[in-house]
């Protein structure tokens, strides 16, 4: 063959780039090959980002996970909203009535009536002045003022009331005029001055301390004996603990459900339901906007899901780490001392893995929880009582469970590896000098085999995580009112047509530790390996 028929490949291009890059030690390696696997870097941002969230995430809450804010349950993330002249509402689906400010949920309407045959429910913001007032003085009616015939004033306090009713019928005491000096004047609500003259209707939850006679016991006001009556007790009275009135109305209207189509006004005939408020009406939802107050929600009991959910992580996490320290202290000692001694030894311990790893993990666990169910083990520190141990709150129940049995896979791993490297020749060199069978293991096995040792255990904690969310699921878990992921979901499938982010959030949470610890599992593999070196 002639020499034309050749090209000579230049010496640059003869190198991989195994052979031309800079030398690295083995850490170093799985690190850059690491860095390749886009996937594994997904994962482990992932995996910091989740921890960082169920470390901190709770401590920063304004919540605990144990707080309950009754009038604001069921809320979902996002609200749809009313604005009704210069407020706006959120109306929740157990009809509730919620006031909003720049967004954020400020307070909740008292529930007068409930018309449930038409339909049409009529609501107050209840107003609480905390008065803590004492009679020293009295406002007599000033000459320029006139009250009608139904008009009871009281000198006392300087406020005139009169006999009136709500919208819907019921007996209601109307507040008429204020005198301009009366203590009245002077109360604060939320931070600032409130002027009474504002309010329609007197409450009879007002509280008056020490009616009549020194020490008697409180009382409240019985709006059905008329406002005569109120003004006469309020004239007997020392001391006023707190006052309470009613703004005016807000009607909700659900009726043009009930009424057949060709009866519906033209203007109503898209419209659900219409809020009337001070002289105007809102047909329609104005905007649907993030619920500042809850941002992923709250449960049932009026909960911040954002902080129980962040919560249920940490617990997840807990387990986790209680399995992988289990794993690495009991399943690599034991597995590398099985097969390190072999023989007699290693058919003794590997039967003795056998019997545990038929032990299914479930019942495993409820018979624990029996067992352990009234046991408490405390310490105490300078004088302070901590509890360690505590067999009903379920979190160290789950731990001991998996700590007893979830080794198992481990130690086989473990055992297969050190079968093979104890007939390696550095072994026997180790032997022939006399080093200790302890050494041997500790300083030549387990390094070698921590490859396969680091893959397994990251792969094994999605699986813990997913073990405690299915026992916590099953009612095996954690005790309320401690959260996590399992019971979250749990509580959420009683609901989950009216309220699915209930659990949409624990469900994602779930998924999103899974796959991040996954991802990263997997490019551990990959980097750990030396036989998947691809430059």
């Amino acid at each position: 063959m002639a020499k034309l028929n050749f090209d000579k490949v230049p010496k640059k291009d003869k190198l991989d780039t195994e052979q031309t890059r800079k030398s690295l030690t083995y850490w170093q390696d799985v690190w850059r090959r690491l860095k390749k696997n886009k996937s594994s870097m997904v994962g482990l941002v992932g995996v910091v980002i989740i921890v960082l969230l169920a470390v901190v995430g709770p401590w920063i809450s304004p919540y605990d996970y144990s707080d309950q804010l009754s009038d604001y349950s069921n809320l979902p993330p996002r609200l749809d909203i009313r604005e009704v002249g210069d407020t706006t509402f959120h109306v929740t689906r157990i009809y509730r009535l919620l006031e909003l400010e720049d967004g954020i949920i400020v307070d909740r309407y008292n529930e007068l009536e409930v018309d449930v045959i038409n339909k049409i429910n009529y609501y107050a913001k209840e107003i609480v002045l905390p008065a803590d007032l004492e009679n020293t003085s009295t406002y007599p009616l000033p000459a320029t003022e006139t009250l009608d015939a139904n008009t009871y004033y009281s000198e006392s306090w300087g406020i005139a009331l009169t006999d009136g009713e709500y919208t819907f019928g019921d007996d209601a005491i109307l507040v008429t005029y204020i005198h301009p000096d009366s203590p009245l004047h002077n109360l604060e609500f939320e931070g600032g001055p409130y002027d009474i003259s504002d309010a329609v209707y007197f409450s009879e939850l007002t509280t008056i301390a020490n009616y009549g006679e020194a020490n008697a016991a409180d009382q409240q006001f019985d709006i059905d004996l008329g406002a005569e009556s109120i003004v006469e007790k309020l004239d007997e009275t020392q001391f006023i603990e707190e006052i309470r009135f009613f703004e005016a109305e807000v009607k909700l209207n659900y009726s043009y459900g009930l009424l057949n189509d060709n009866l519906v006004p033209t203007e109503f005939k898209d419209v659900d339901y219409t809020i009337e408020y001070k002289g105007d009406e809102s047909l329609y939802t104005t905007d649907t906007i993030a619920n500042k107050l809850f941002y992923f929600g709250s449960d049932s009991q009026g909960r911040d899901i954002l902080t129980r959910v962040l919560y249920g992580a940490r617990i997840s996490l807990i387990v986790a780490l209680i399995a992988t320290l289990v794993n690495f202290i009991i399943g690599v000692t034991y597995g590398a001392v099985a097969g390190y001694l072999g023989g007699n030894w290693d058919n003794v311990m590997m039967r003795i893995v056998d019997i545990i790893n038929s032990i299914p993990l479930v019942l495993w666990v409820i018979l624990l929880m029996v067992v352990l169910r009234e046991v408490v083990i405390d310490v105490t520190i300078a004088g302070k009582n901590y509890v360690i141990f505590r067999g009903t709150s379920g979190l160290g129940t789950i731990a001991i469970a998996l700590g007893t049995v979830y080794w198992v896979a481990m130690a086989r791993l473990v055992r297969g590896q050190v079968l093979g490297l104890k007939e390696q020749e550095f072994v026997l060199v180790a032997r022939t000098i006399g080093v200790s069978n302890y050494k041997i293991i500790s300083r030549h096995l387990i390094p070698n085999a921590l490859g396969p040792i680091i893959v397994s255990m990251a792969m094994m904690i999605p699986a813990a995580v997913f073990t405690e969310a299915f026992l916590s699921f099953i009612g095996l878990g954690v005790s309320a009112p401690q959260a996590s992921l399992g019971t979250l979901a749990n509580a959420a499938l009683s609901g989950f047509q009216s309220y699915p982010f209930k659990l949409f959030f624990p469900a994602a949470m779930i998924a999103l530790m899974m796959l991040a610890f996954n991802f990263l599992g997997d490019g551990l593999r990959d980097a750990l390996d030396p036989r998947l070196r691809k430059g």
